[in-house]
Formats: C-alpha cells, structure tokens, sequence
C-alpha cells in the first residue's frame, strides 16, 4: 500500500455487457466472458489491484491509502449476464468493481436502448444486487430511465438523479455514494444536482484520474470487443488508447479528403 500523499493516477475501465454476442445486440458493448477473463487475469498478474469508487474518495480525502497500481472497473446498466460472467471472475482475482444501475428498471430490460433499435437483454434485479453488494462489489446509480439529462427541464433531471439514488438506497439499505450520467453527458445543472446527491459522478469522457480531478466529472475509457492486451495497456496508462484516436482521426481525414475530391468531380 502506498501513502495517503504518494501521487496516484487512476484509470477507470469502463464496461457494458459482458457475456457471448446476440443477435441485435450493439457489438461496441460486449466484451466476451473469455477476453474479460484474460484481461482481469492480465492486469492482476501485472501489479493492478481492482478498487471501488468509495477506495478513491477516501483517498482524495486523505482518509486512506491505496494499492501502488489501482484501477476501478465500472459496469454500466448493470446487465443480468455481468453476474454469470464478469463479477464471479473479478471475485476470483480479488477485484472490487462498480455496477451503476438505471434503477426503475431493476429487473427489467435496457428499454432506452429497445427504442434505439438494441435486441432485449435482462438487467441485474433487487435480489441480485443484494447478494453481490454483500460481496463487496459497490452500487451506484444511473438515473432512474436512462435520458439524456442535459436534454430535461431542472425539476425533471432533478427527478432522475435524486430518484435513482433514494430507490437504490431503499433496495440496498445502504447508502448510495456514486453517479454516472447516461451518456456521459452533463452539464452545470446536471453537475450541482449530481453534488447535492452524491459524493463523485463519472462520464465518458478519457483521462487518467488525480487528486486535482473533479470529484464530479471522472474520467473513464471503454473497453472495446476488439481490444487487444495491448489497448488494454494503452488504457491503463494513459486513460485513453492513442492508436484508438489514430485510428478514428486517420479515417475522419480520409473521409474528407473523399469529400473534397467527389466535390471535385
């Protein structure tokens, strides 16, 4: 364990769907059971030690310390295949994670994701959450229908974030300390509503994460389903996978060099 004032810079992991691919499933959120198995076994045989969001705010309060290489997977929507596939395995290595819940939907279907075109998949129940919380995997919310808050008038947002926390607090009878913004997307509204409810909140967006990190816009970088150990180490390290943006920025430039030439034409 390092010291409470020793400089750690964490990364957190972001994960959907862990589980084989189905058909009407959006590919981009699957990670199969077999490459999450060897990236939790890699990174445990490399040093990293998995932590839960409450392990990093005791540390930026310095009311704790942490292990010299840290890293916080986070599973979002809290999907039913997540508990035969991902927590059993992070278990097995000694990992603590975060499952963030859309909590009107405990044991129900991804139905914001139905209405974009996704197939049905089966979310974690109340049932559920008990035992693995009890294992000492953390809960946090994620709304309680999965909108787009920065879209939603201030008592409706409000309705969203302080409501998934008081259902979640009422289905674990614990209490609830950490937020993700579906999406990813926030605002200052947003913002002030998820500090008056919460300890720290997470988006999408990538980095490494300091004690000179908002408490309340947290960095995270999704796991892809085509990631090798390398991207994985890449992520790790920097927060993002560079060769990921090479990759996307190569291909912007291609498309508008297209563009310019059809243009041309």
């Amino acid at each position: 364990m390092l010291d409470s004032d020793s400089d750690i810079r964490l990364p957190i992991l972001l994960y959907h769907h862990v589980g084989p691919s189905r058909s009407g499933t959006f590919l981009d959120l699957t990670v199969s059971p077999e490459k999450f198995r060897r990236q939790v076994g890699w990174m445990a045989r490399s040093g990293y030690v998995g932590i839960r969001p409450s392990d990093w705010l005791g540390w930026c309060r310095a009311e704790k310390c942490l292990p010299a290489k840290p890293v916080l997977l986070t599973f979002d929507d809290a999907y039913a295949d997540i508990a035969e596939c991902a927590l059993p395995v992070l278990r097995e290595y000694g990992f603590g994670a975060a499952v963030y819940v859309v909590t009107s939907e405990l044991g129900g279907t991804n139905s914001w994701d139905e209405a974009r075109g996704s197939s049905t998949h089966r979310l974690l129940d109340v049932d559920q959450i008990v035992y693995w919380a009890a294992l000492g995997f953390e809960f946090g919310a994620h709304s309680r229908t999965h909108p787009d808050l920065t879209t939603l008038a201030r008592n409706e947002a409000e309705k969203e974030i302080a409501g998934s926390k008081n259902e979640l607090e009422r289905a674990l009878g614990t209490r609830v300390l950490s937020f993700v913004y579906p999406y990813g997307s926030h605002n200052e509204t947003v913002r002030k509503l998820a500090r008056a409810n919460f300890q720290l909140a997470l988006t999408v967006k990538e980095g490494l994460n300091g004690r000179d990190t908002d408490l309340y816009a947290l960095c995270r970088s999704p796991v892809r389903p085509e990631d090798s150990l390398f991207d994985l180490w890449l992520r790790l390290k920097f927060g993002l996978n560079p060769v990921e943006h090479l990759r996307r920025s190569l291909a912007i430039s291609k498309r508008r060099v297209l563009a310019a030439l059809a243009w041309q034409l």
